[in-house]
C-alpha cells in the first residue's frame, strides 16, 4: 500500500456530499470556518468564484475541484461583493442524511455546483495536511469519479418521492473516491525535485519507504532493513530520504509512532507502558517526555479526551 492510502486509512478519513446546488446569477454563499471539517467545491456546469482571507480570488469552471484543507471561512458565488447567503440556510433537509437539490440566486446564467465535506483525525493526517497549500486546485474534467458522482446525483433527481436504497452510502463512497483522485492528480502535477512529504510520494524509493513506515510503524526498522525493502543501500536510502524529506528517517518514524500513540490513548484502554513499547520506547517515562514535547501534555492528560472505540 502507498503512503497516501495509509495516512487516509489510519486517520479515519471520511467524506460526504453536503450540497448539490443550481445557482443563478447573481448569488453568493458564505461557508464558515471549521476546525474539524474541510470543504471542497466541484463545478459541474457554468462557473463561479471563490475567495478566502489572504488568498487571491479563484475562478472555478466546469470540471474544477478546489479543496481548502485548513477549513477556512470563504465565499463562493458569481458576485462575491453581494450579501452572502449563509450555508446553514441551504442545508435544511426533511429527512436526516437526505440530499435535497437546492436552487438559489437570481435569474441569470446558471452554475451547477457541488460542495463536499471531509473529516479525519487531524493529528494522524498531519503529514498530508501540513504539506498541502491552503487552496488545492485540480482539473477533474472527464474523470471517471466525477461521472460516477454525477450519475449518483442524477438518481436523486429522478427517484421520485423515495430515495433509492443506499443512496447516502453511495454518495459518501463516491465523495471519498473524488477526493482521493483529486489528491493523486495534485501530487502527480507537482514538479520533480521538490522536498517534503508530497514530493516523497512521487519518489520511487522514498515513497516506498514512507509506505512501509506508515503501514508497519511497530516493525523494528533499521535504515539497512528499509533499504533492502526499497532496493537501495543503507547509505543511499539515508541520503535520498534526507534530501527529499528534509529530515532523517528515524526523526520521521518517531513522530509517526507518537501520532499513532496519541490515537491509541484516545481510542483504547491499553496500558501506557504497552503503547510506549509499540512506539519504540523502553520506559513509560521516556515515552511520556517525548509525548509531552510533541503534543504539549503528558499521555495521562491526553487520554482524558478519550473517544469511544
Amino acid at each position: 500500500m502507498d503512503a497516501l492510502s495509509e495516512v487516509l486509512r489510519v486517520s479515519h478519513f471520511q467524506a460526504s456530499v453536503t450540497l448539490d446546488a443550481t445557482a443563478h446569477e447573481p448569488w453568493c454563499v458564505s461557508i464558515p470556518a471549521s476546525q474539524s471539517i474541510a470543504r471542497a467545491h466541484l463545478v459541474l456546469a457554468g462557473e463561479c468564484h471563490l475567495e478566502a482571507s489572504g488568498l487571491p480570488e479563484a475562478t472555478l469552471r466546469a470540471g474544477d475541484f478546489v479543496f481548502l484543507p485548513g477549513g477556512e471561512a470563504h465565499l463562493v458565488g458569481s458576485a462575491l461583493e453581494r450579501e452572502p447567503v449563509a450555508l446553514s440556510s441551504l442545508l435544511r433537509s426533511p429527512v436526516p442524511g437526505e440530499l435535497v437539490p437546492v436552487k438559489l440566486g437570481g435569474r441569470g446564467a446558471s452554475t451547477r455546483w457541488i460542495m463536499l465535506s471531509f473529516g479525519c483525525e487531524r493529528h494522524l493526517a498531519q503529514s498530508l495536511l501540513s504539506a498541502l497549500p491552503r487552496l488545492v486546485f485540480v482539473d477533474m474534467s472527464g474523470t471517471a469519479p466525477i461521472e460516477w458522482l454525477t450519475d449518483a446525483l442524477s438518481l436523486v433527481l429522478s427517484s421520485g418521492d423515495s430515495a433509492y436504497l443506499g443512496s447516502a452510502a453511495t454518495r459518501e463512497r463516491l465523495a471519498e473516491v473524488v477526493f482521493v483522485e483529486a489528491l493523486a492528480r495534485y501530487v502527480h502535477s507537482l514538479p520533480r525535485g521538490g522536498r517534503g512529504w508530497l514530493a516523497a510520494l512521487n519518489d520511487r524509493h522514498v515513497g516506498r519507504a514512507l509506505a512501509l513506515v506508515h503501514g508497519q510503524p511497530s516493525e523494528s526498522w533499521t535504515v539497512a532493513k528499509l533499504g533492502r525493502q526499497v532496493g537501495l543501500s543503507r547509505s543511499a536510502l539515508a541520503e535520498r530520504f534526507g534530501d527529499v524529506m528534509g529530515e532523517p528517517i528515524f526523526a520521521f518514524l518517531t513522530r509517526w509512532r507518537l501520532q499513532l500513540a496519541a490515537e491509541y490513548l484516545l481510542t483504547t484502554t491499553r496500558p501506557v507502558q504497552s503503547i510506549a513499547k509499540e512506539a519504540g520506547y523502553e520506559s513509560a517515562g521516556a515515552f511520556s517526555a517525548a509525548f509531552r514535547r510533541a503534543f504539549g501534555k503528558p499521555p495521562s492528560t491526553w487520554r482524558r479526551r478519550r473517544r469511544p472505540t
